[in-house]
Order: structure tokens, then C-alpha cells, then sequence
């Protein structure tokens, strides 16, 4: 075969040499450059870091012009202007870490902080007309609004957007040519425990969506007695978008709920069918921590009032962090479900999930304990009898925190949590009185439940079985060898005795 002919069948023309169309592929993709990252990864990071940049631009610009703009008074020379530059400089680290190390933490960190930033400009901007409205009509100042909180308002709205990015890991930045949205938003993958949690929160928000649609709560006395409470004794950046909030439902109260309503009707019906999943956990996420800072005042716990026996720290806040740890779980944390750890632990969060946990059950501790001692049925006779339910309390959700981190004690731990959050349920939130017409929702006990099965440790798999043996048939325990004497010459078969009979 001449060399003509062995470059055209694409074989080795002499030993040590490939031809252009014999060469292997993992030959020739070692001459690509990789230095640089692609898919949704780059999309995602470069989208939070020129966010970051937007939101730290917008807090330099100016916020007001008075005297005909003349004077402009930039964001950065006040408190709030500066806490959005540091939300800015949040965002673009958390996006600059995504472009160079990946991973799903950086992606977190930059949404949920967009998250907040949008909130809190929404409210700054909602303040910023009211002064105008007062300022505008003196004629010694002519203040008008300036462009920087609008600009910040933009980048906190596109930082935000990036959580709704597919995974980074996707090589490509399509998914599916023809349905790359409805790709996104189903969930295929998840089974077994998993899967029986989103089902399980898509429960609860079916209950949630029912009580929504109480008569009670198409009358003014929801925004009275419901949303507006949550405003009193709080600092003016809580008390301040709650009141907004319970003021613009009073006005139109009926189309209000029913928008309400339909949203929790909604992201119940998403998490129960898989081609949606995806979809209801990132609209759980939104719209649960807009319910908690806009409805439930952040729980109450900057108001010093707040409760674990009565719902602190808000039923909202647990509905986002179920829905976190539910999240399908990519191929980099599908193994963990077979090395022994949880659902929790394979989720987007990782290894800071637990922390998560502390956090959580900590922070009831140390409410419960500064407390008022009459605030709950469970704590009103006074005396010795509050004394010893508080601390017993505490105790239990002391070790419910910290007995997750070590693995003799997780088991434990998490039983303790889930009695607890029963007694909770029942004894101190009255089932969440979702009996009573006038319920919003089941209240905190069901979600810490919830939680509390999401970091269950899943048993380990059972060794492999040796090759051509099933699976019940393998040794527990070596087999301790034979002595040779012992041994026994193999029984001749059927063919050597007619040999030697012959």
C-alpha cells in the first residue's frame, strides 16, 4: 500500500505518525485551546459582573439634582447609597469567581444579592418619589430625581436574572435547539427522596394556595390584620416596605389576593408536574423572600418581639431554603446520594448546607430565649413553668443545630428538630390556625419537618457483588483457606471412567 493510499484510509503512514483524517480525537482536541470557559458559565459571570459594575455606578451617580440640577447629590454620600455599593461589589466578586473557578455557589450569592438590592432600590425608589412630590413644588429648590438609583435598580434586576440561567455546567449555550426553555424548566433527573420533598413542598403550597383563597382574605381586613402588624416595632426599612405593601393591597384588595392566590396555585401545580419543576423552585425562591421582607416584615426579628413558638422566623424564609435544597442536583452531586450524606447535602449549597442549618436553628434559639414570656399560650402562666419550657426549647434547638456536623449524632439530631417542630405546630402555632378562616398559611412547623427530612443521611449502598455471583450469595467474611492435605482430588468424570474400563 503506497503512502497516498494509507493517507486516504486515514491508517498510519509509519509508526510514530497520524495522517490528518486517521488522527484520534483525543489527539487532536489537545491542540484546542482551553484557557478559556464556555456555556452558560461565561454568560452568567460576565452578566453579574457587568451587573456588579452597573449597581456600583449607579450609588456614584447622582440620586437627586436640586436647582434646576445644578447641585447633584450622588448615592455613595449617604447610608443607603453605600449599601449599594457594597451590593454592587458583592455582585461583580461573585461573578468574577464564577468566570474563574465555576461552581454553583458563585451563582447563588450574586442572585440572591441582586435579589436584595432590587428589593431595597424598589423601596428607595418609592421613597425618592414621595420626596419629590414634596420638594418639587418649592420653587427655592426644584429637586428632581437623578438617573443613579434607576441605573442600580437595573444591575440589581440583571444579577438577578442570572439565577434563572441554565446550569453552568452546560457545555454549549443552547440546550435543546427547538425548546431550550421548557428544557430548563423540567427536571428529569430527580427521584427517590428527592423527588418526594418537591412533591411534599408542592403539597404545602396546594394548602397555602387554599387558605389564599379563603373569603376572609378578599376583604380589607387582610392587609389590616395581617400584613400590616407585621410593621410594628420594626426598623424603617422593614417597617417601611410592609406598610407600602398592606396600603397598595387595601386599594385593590379583590385583584390583589386573587393575583396572590394564583401565583401559590401555580408553583404547587409546577413542583407536582416534572416538566415544570424547575420553574416552581426558582419562582418558590422569588416569590417567598419577597413575601417574607414585603409581607412578614423579615419574621420579626429585628423587631425584638419575635417567637419560634409562634412562627419566627417566618414561614417564607423556610419555603426559599426548602426550595434550595430540593433543587435538582447536577451530575457533580448526583454520586453523594450513594456515599451515605442526604438530599441537603447534594444540593447546590453543598457543604453549606449544614452551616445553613446552624444558622437556621441557632437563630430560634437565641430568639426564643429574648422572647417576651407571655407572647405564647405555651410560655403565658409565667413563673417556673415559662422558665422551663424556654430553656428546654433552646436546648433542643441548640443540639438540633449542632448535632448535624457530627455523624453519630446527625440521626438524633434531626429527630429531636422534627418533635420539636411538631410540638411547635401544635402546641404553639395551633396548626397554624388554618382552621380558624384567617390563616395565610401552615405556618413554620410542616417546613421544618420538611427540612429536617432533606438533611436525613441515606443508608449506604451494599457492597458490589464479585463477578457471576448474586448478590445475596456474597461472603460477609473471607473464607479461611484450606491445608492441601486437606484437600481433595476432584471426582473423575463419566468420560475418564470409560476410559479406564476399557
Amino acid at each position: 500500500m503506497s503512502l497516498r493510499t494509507q493517507a486516504a484510509s486515514g491508517r498510519r503512514a509509519f509508526p510514530g505518525s497520524w495522517t490528518l483524517r486517521g488522527a484520534p480525537p483525543a489527539a487532536s482536541a489537545r491542540i484546542l485551546p482551553a484557557s478559556w470557559p464556555r456555556g452558560w458559565r461565561v454568560a452568567a459571570g460576565l452578566t453579574a459582573v457587568a451587573a456588579g459594575a452597573a449597581v456600583i455606578a449607579g450609588a456614584f451617580m447622582p440620586w437627586v439634582e436640586v436647582f434646576a440640577g445644578l447641585m447633584q447629590i450622588p448615592g455613595v454620600r449617604g447610608r443607603n447609597g453605600q449599601i449599594m455599593a457594597a451590593a454592587g461589589a458583592v455582585i461583580a466578586g461573585a461573578g468574577l469567581y464564577q468566570l474563574v473557578r465555576g461552581g454553583q455557589g458563585a451563582r447563588w450569592l450574586a442572585g440572591l444579592a441582586g435579589f436584595a438590592a432590587a428589593g431595597f432600590s424598589g423601596y428607595l425608589l418609592i421613597q425618592l418619589a414621595r420626596s419629590m412630590r414634596v420638594l418639587g413644588g418649592d420653587s427655592m429648590v426644584i429637586a428632581r430625581g437623578g438617573p443613579g438609583l434607576y441605573v442600580a435598580a437595573t444591575g440589581s434586576l440583571a444579577a438577578f436574572a442570572t439565577l434563572f440561567f441554565p446550569p453552568s455546567s452546560q457545555a454549549t449555550l443552547r440546550r435543546d435547539a427547538q425548546r431550550p426553555i421548557l428544557a430548563w424548566a423540567a427536571d428529569r433527573e430527580s427521584s427517590g427522596i428527592r423527588r418526594g420533598l418537591q412533591l411534599a413542598l408542592g403539597v404545602i403550597w396546594l394548602l397555602d394556595a387554599a387558605l389564599q383563597y379563603q373569603p376572609s382574605m378578599f376583604t380589607r381586613a387582610f392587609p389590616a390584620m395581617m400584613l400590616a402588624p407585621s410593621a410594628t416595632g420594626e426598623p424603617a426599612f422593614v417597617s417601611g416596605p410592609v406598610l407600602m405593601t398592606s396600603r397598595l393591597i387595601a386599594s385593590q384588595v379583590v385583584q390583589m389576593n386573587a393575583v396572590f392566590a394564583t401565583i401559590q396555585l401555580a408553583l404547587a401545580a409546577g413542583l407536582l408536574c416534572r416538566a415544570t419543576v424547575r420553574a416552581a423552585l426558582a419562582g418558590t425562591i422569588a416569590w417567598s423572600l419577597s413575601v417574607w421582607w414585603f409581607g412578614e416584615g423579615l419574621g420579626g426579628i429585628f423587631g425584638g418581639t419575635a417567637n419560634p413558638l409562634t412562627g419566627a422566623p417566618g414561614a417564607a424564609v423556610l419555603y426559599a431554603f426548602a426550595a434550595v435544597l430540593v433543587w435538582p442536583a447536577g451530575q457533580r452531586h448526583a454520586a453523594a446520594s450513594t456515599a451515605g450524606t442526604s438530599v441537603a447535602d447534594s444540593s447546590v449549597l453543598g457543604r453549606w448546607a449544614r452551616p445553613a442549618w446552624l444558622v437556621l436553628w441557632g437563630a430560634m434559639a437565641y430568639l426564643i430565649l429574648h422572647a417576651p414570656a407571655g407572647s405564647t399560650s405555651l410560655t403565658a402562666p409565667g413563673g417556673t413553668q415559662a422558665t422551663v419550657v424556654t430553656i428546654g426549647f433552646a436546648a433542643a434547638f441548640v443540639f438540633a443545630a449542632a448535632g448535624v456536623f457530627l455523624p453519630a449524632t446527625t440521626r438524633p439530631a434531626l429527630l429531636i428538630a422534627a418533635a420539636a417542630a411538631l410540638v411547635v405546630w401544635v402546641a404553639g402555632e395551633d396548626f397554624g390556625g388554618i382552621l380558624t378562616g384567617s390563616a395565610t398559611d401552615p405556618n413554620t412547623g410542616p417546613l421544618l419537618i420538611l427540612l429536617a427530612a432533606a438533611f436525613w443521611p441515606f443508608a449506604r449502598a451494599a457492597p458490589a457483588a464479585a463477578p457471576g455471583l448474586p448478590a445475596d450469595s456474597q461472603p460477609h467474611e473471607q473464607a479461611a483457606p484450606v491445608p492441601p492435605v486437606l484437600k481433595t482430588a476432584p471426582a473423575p468424570d463419566a468420560r475418564s471412567r470409560a476410559t479406564d474400563t476399557r
